[in-house]
């Protein structure tokens, strides 16, 4: 495997934790993190999708990458918001 698919393998796993957790808290989401967190669930279905197509041979492009770094941007705030 390629490191750049191993790097994208980590950013998988981290970013499950990270999803794992605040699924967790969901509950608890101001009314304002709804909305991003349903936003954030369609892209981590897309996020899962792609890492999965690409072990499949397709190949893994910017878009994942780019496409991670939003989804981790997205649960920072959200933790974040739970911190305040």
């Amino acid at each position: 495997m390629s490191q750049f698919k191993n790097a994208l393998h980590n950013e998988l796993q981290l970013l499950e934790l990270l999803h794992d957790e605040l699924a967790l808290q969901a509950h608890l989401f101001k009314a304002e993190m709804k909305s991003q967190w349903e936003a954030l669930e369609a892209k981590w279905g897309d996020f899962k999708e792609q890492v999965a197509a690409g072990d499949a041979g397709r190949s893994i492009d910017a878009s994942s990458r780019s496409l991670a770094d939003s989804l981790s941007a997205g649960y920072t705030e959200i933790r974040n918001a739970f911190k305040h």
